[in-house]
C-alpha cells in the first residue's frame, strides 16, 4: 500500500475536527451576538418566604446570567409597592425591604434597563416572589381536671393541632426550634424546654427541665429573643413561703442553660440579686431588653453581657414596640412618647381628638411609626365597662369594627409580627377567645377559643393601664 494511502484516512480525521471546531467557534460567537443584542437574563430568585412577613430588612437576591451594571433604586418597582432599597454586584441585585411584607402574597419586582458592562443592549428583568403564610400558638385552658392544651392554628386553613399538652401552663414561648413552657401554681413553677418537629412536640427527644435558682419559686413575666440564643423571666424565690428576691434572670442557650440573675446594673451576674422588674421584654430582632425597674427607671439591658447597660430616663408604663423595634412606646408622667432607643430621643405621640375622650384607656398596640390600636371604655349604669378598639393614624382616629360582647372585657390586644393582623382576647363568663383581625379592615380571619396567643409575648409583660 502507498505511503499516499496510507495518509487519507488521518487527513479526513484532521479535516472533520476543523470542521468540527470551527462549528463551535460559529456557534459561540452566534451565541455572544445574540446576548450582546438581548442583554442579561435572568438566572435564579432567592429568598425566605417566612423571614419577608416576620423581620425587616431581609433580601430578595435576584441573579443574572452575566455581570451587569449597577443597579440603582429608580431602576426597581415593586407591585404592590413596598419600601426598599437596592444594592447591586457582580451578577446579583439585592431588594432589601424596609418592613415586613404582607402574609400569603405575591410581589412582582421588575428591574428595567440591565445592561452587562461594555455592551449596548439592555434588558428587563422580572421575578414574581410568594410570601409566606402565618400561624399562632394558643393556650387553651383545659376543663375541670383535664390538661392544658398549646394548639397552632393556622390562618389559611381550619383546625387547630396540638403542639403540647400539660398541667396547670401558665405560659409559653416559642423559642427556635423548641418551645419553653411554664407550668405550676402560684407557689411554685417548673419550666420545660420542649424539642419541637414539624411543628409539634418530638416526643422521641427527652424534654430539659430547667433547674430554678431555689428550691421553690415563682416564674412569671417569659420572654424570648428573636434569635433563639437565650430567653428570660421574672423570679420570685418561695421557698419561705414569702416571695423574695424578685427579679430578672437570662437563661443563656447557647451556653449552661442556667438561669444567671441580671443585677442592679443591668449586668448578668452568677448569684447576684436580681434587679427589680416593673415590666420588661426583648427589643424585636435583637439580644437586648427593655426594662421598666421597680422604680420606674429605664434601662437597656444586653441579655448576652456583651455591651454595657444604658439607661434611657424613666418611664411609668412599657405599651411596646414600633416597627422595626428601634423606637419603643412608652408613657411618662406628662404624656406617651415614641423613644429612640438608639439615641433616647423623646418624641410626642400623636393623640388625636376622641382617642383620649373616655374613662378608660388601656394599653397602646403600635402598628406603625404612625399608626397605632388602642382599646378605650365608657362605664355603663350598671358600672361594667363598654369597650371599643380605636385604631388612629397621624391625626384620624377611629372605630376599629371588631364587636366585643356585652359580657365580655379585651384582655389583650397584639399585632402580628408585620402588623397586618391583630389578636384581640376577650374574657367572659362563657369562657376565653382570641379572635384575630385584619388590622386595617377589623374582618375576622380566625379564631380560638384561647386564653393568650403568642403575638403577645412580644409586648412588654405587666398589667393594662387604666
Amino acid at each position: 500500500m502507498s505511503t499516499e494511502l496510507r495518509e487519507r484516512p488521518r487527513n479526513r480525521f484532521r479535516r472533520r475536527l476543523v470542521a468540527t471546531v470551527l462549528v463551535f467557534v460559529v456557534v459561540g460567537t452566534a451565541a455572544a451576538v445574540v446576548g450582546t443584542q438581548q442583554g442579561p437574563r435572568l438566572r435564579d430568585v432567592s429568598y425566605d418566604a417566612s423571614g419577608l412577613v416576620s423581620r425587616p430588612a431581609q433580601r430578595v437576591i435576584l441573579t443574572a446570567n452575566q455581570a451587569i451594571e449597577r443597579v440603582s433604586a429608580q431602576d426597581v418597582r415593586v407591585s404592590p409597592a413596598a419600601a426598599h432599597t437596592v444594592t447591586s454586584s457582580g451578577n446579583t441585585i439585592a431588594v432589601e425591604f424596609t418592613g415586613p411584607l404582607a402574609y400569603d402574597r405575591s410581589y412582582e419586582i421588575s428591574v428595567a434597563g440591565v445592561r452587562a458592562p461594555g455592551q449596548r443592549a439592555t434588558a428587563d428583568l422580572r421575578a414574581t416572589i410568594r410570601t409566606g403564610s402565618t400561624d399562632v400558638l394558643a393556650l387553651v385552658p383545659g376543663a375541670p381536671g383535664a390538661k392544658d392544651r398549646i394548639v397552632r392554628r393556622s390562618l389559611d386553613a381550619g383546625g387547630a393541632t396540638t403542639v403540647y399538652e400539660g398541667s396547670d401552663i401558665s405560659e409559653y414561648v416559642r423559642l427556635g426550634r423548641s418551645l419553653v413552657v411554664v407550668s405550676g401554681t402560684d407557689a411554685g413553677s417548673s419550666v420545660d424546654i420542649l424539642p419541637l418537629a414539624g411543628g409539634v412536640q418530638d416526643e422521641d427527644l427527652p424534654v430539659e427541665h430547667l433547674t430554678l435558682p431555689t428550691a421553690e419559686g415563682r416564674v412569671t413575666a417569659l420572654h424570648a429573643a428573636d434569635d433563639g440564643a437565650s430567653f428570660g423571666f421574672e423570679y420570685a424565690d418561695t421557698s419561705t413561703g414569702q416571695s423574695r428576691n424578685v427579679g430578672l434572670y437570662v437563661v443563656d442557650v447557647t451556653g449552661t442553660h442556667l438561669p444567671t440573675a441580671i443585677d442592679a446594673s443591668g449586668k448578668p451576674r452568677t448569684g447576684a440579686v436580681p434587679m427589680s422588674v416593673g415590666q420588661w421584654a426583648y427589643v424585636p430582632r435583637t439580644e437586648s431588653a427593655l426594662v421598666r425597674t421597680g422604680s420606674d427607671d429605664l434601662v437597656l439591658v444586653d441579655m448576652s453581657g456583651r455591651t454595657d447597660p444604658v439607661r434611657l430616663g424613666s418611664a411609668t408604663y412599657l405599651h411596646g414596640f414600633v416597627g422595626a423595634g428601634t423606637t419603643a412606646v412608652v408613657e411618662t408622667g406628662t404624656g406617651i412618647v415614641r423613644l429612640d432607643l438608639a439615641d433616647g430621643k423623646r418624641t410626642a405621640l400623636q393623640v388625636p381628638a376622641g382617642s383620649t375622650d373616655a374613662a378608660y384607656l388601656g394599653r397602646i398596640a403600635p402598628l406603625t411609626d404612625d399608626g397605632y390600636l388602642r382599646v378605650v371604655g365608657d362605664v355603663r349604669a350598671d358600672g361594667t365597662l363598654a369597650q371599643r378598639i380605636l385604631r388612629v393614624e397621624g391625626s384620624r382616629a377611629s372605630r376599629l369594627p371588631v364587636t366585643v360582647p356585652e359580657d365580655a372585657s379585651v384582655t389583650a390586644v397584639c399585632p402580628s409580627p408585620n402588623g397586618q393582623f391583630v389578636a384581640v382576647a376577650t374574657k367572659s363568663a362563657g369562657g376565653v377567645l382570641v379572635s384575630i383581625v385584619d388590622a386595617t379592615s377589623g374582618a375576622l380571619e380566625a379564631s380560638v377559643d384561647a386564653g393568650s396567643v403568642d403575638w403577645c409575648a412580644a409586648l412588654p409583660s405587666g398589667d393594662e393601664v387604666g
